[in-house]
């Protein structure tokens, strides 16, 4: 090889050094970091802690720190801006000089009602909105929230697609299912057929059911995957995006119907999850751990550097 060739390959050999490099400095980052998440919404953080700790970052979550030594954390990761826990945390770790990641939720930033989203009363708008500014960072759960945060970046929650699995064994009903949050005024009605029995699961008592609607006790989450299994057809919460009952039940398999708003079809490659051929391979495609957590990891590093 001369002169001229060996000149032409450098830059290329030098990327690749680089790219290497990178690598190595950004696993021995994640390696030595500490990273404590704050307040369980929706079992969520209890479930990026484990992922956390999959990809050898010491990872901890504790619903409140009033007892918590938190000085020997690097990050703090708190979960929903209004919550009691995730403020503490706000506070204590700004006096200790720790950078703060703020994961809004949705009724952290915005309200949700039978006729649409809207903004959040005044007193808790400053709340929220005085813990976002002085956040290193802020994720967002759904991409609706995009527009209350433009600052904010959004995530997939990850979904736990080992808990939430297709159990073949269990029997199936004949009737579809009803879950989730339905309030007055809500277009759940347009979509019951009066031919078909539904079960309903739901912990709002603000409208009245159809008598083909039955409805059932509260089910502990870690019933849920057996229970969601029992059914092959469910209705989900019609004024949220997209919910996590309504992700893990499609990841046991089920179809789900909550007149999914087509202006985000984007975040989604353009796929309808309320068309989704196989529910399960949709949640994977969109809301496996890995898409969640690689970005996760990738801001807690450039955080650390």
């Amino acid at each position: 090889m001369d002169w001229h060739q060996l000149n032409s390959i450098m830059p290329v050999i030098y990327s690749l050094i680089v790219c290497i490099y990178n690598i190595k400095y950004s696993q021995s980052i994640s390696a030595n970091m500490k990273v404590l998440h704050v307040h369980n919404i929706a079992h969520i953080p209890g479930l990026m802690v484990r992922e956390l700790r999959k990809r050898g970052i010491e990872a901890d979550f504790v619903e409140d720190v009033r007892t918590l030594d938190m000085s020997n954390y690097d990050i703090v990761h708190a979960h929903y801006a209004l919550n009691k826990a995730t403020i503490r945390a706000f506070l204590k770790a700004r006096k200790l000089k720790i950078p703060f990641i703020l994961h809004c939720h949705g009724s952290d930033l915005r309200l949700v009602s039978a006729s649409g989203r809207k903004d959040l009363p005044a007193f808790h708008a400053a709340i929220s909105r005085y813990i976002r500014k002085r956040s290193s960072k802020i994720f967002l759960s759904t991409p609706d929230l995009i527009e209350y945060e433009p600052d904010g970046e959004y995530v997939p929650n990850p979904v736990d697609l080992e808990k939430f699995r297709p159990l073949p064994n269990i029997e199936k009903s004949d009737n579809a299912l009803i879950c989730g949050r339905f309030l007055k005024g809500s277009k759940v009605y347009e979509h019951i057929k009066p031919d078909r029995e539904y079960d309903c699961v739901t912990t709002v008592n603000e409208i009245e059911w159809p008598d083909n609607v039955k409805r059932l006790p509260y089910v502990d989450y870690d019933e849920l995957p057996a229970f969601f299994n029992r059914y092959e057809e469910m209705i989900g919460t019609l004024c949220d995006l997209i919910s996590m009952a309504r992700m893990e039940a499609m990841a046991c398999g089920v179809r789900t119907f909550t007149d999914f708003e087509t202006d985000f079809l984007k975040y989604y490659n353009d796929e309808n999850p309320d068309l989704a051929e196989d529910p399960r391979e949709f949640v994977i495609r969109h809301h496996h751990p890995d898409i969640c957590m690689k970005r996760i990891v990738e801001v807690y590093n450039e955080l650390m550097k």
